[in-house]
């Protein structure tokens, strides 16, 4: 049994609120260093795996930090942050300008900053 190929997404430089939602429903949350935090997942619009380093978030430990991933669990406002993250994988797609990476998907990710 093969698994099919399918044909990769073409370069297009778009958001949609499915990104992010998906987004927060795959990526992880790890501290990488003292002052380091990197985001993991499946980009929402080509499913290549990603990693995104925080170096200028400091948070002070990582409990509760992915329950903001979950809608279910409101925060404060002073709480939370917008990160924004855009699709700088490696994978071919077709029609990408000279120097870029990814597939120019991009989306805001909300994550705690004080919580941890």
């Amino acid at each position: 049994m093969t698994i099919a190929q399918h044909e990769p997404a073409p370069y297009a430089e778009t958001t949609d609120p499915v990104y992010a939602a998906r987004a927060a429903e795959t990526f992880t949350l790890r501290k990488a260093g003292p002052d380091l935090l990197v985001l993991s997942g499946p980009c929402p619009r080509c499913a290549a795996p990603l990693e995104v380093p925080l170096p200028h978030m400091v948070f002070r430990g990582l409990d509760g930090i992915l329950s903001l991933f979950r809608p279910s669990q409101p925060r404060p406002a002073s709480d939370v942050r917008d990160e924004p993250v855009v699709c700088a994988c490696e994978e071919h797609h077709p029609d990408r300008p000279e120097g870029r990476k990814g597939c120019g998907a991009y989306w805001m990710l909300r994550i705690s900053s004080s919580d941890a």
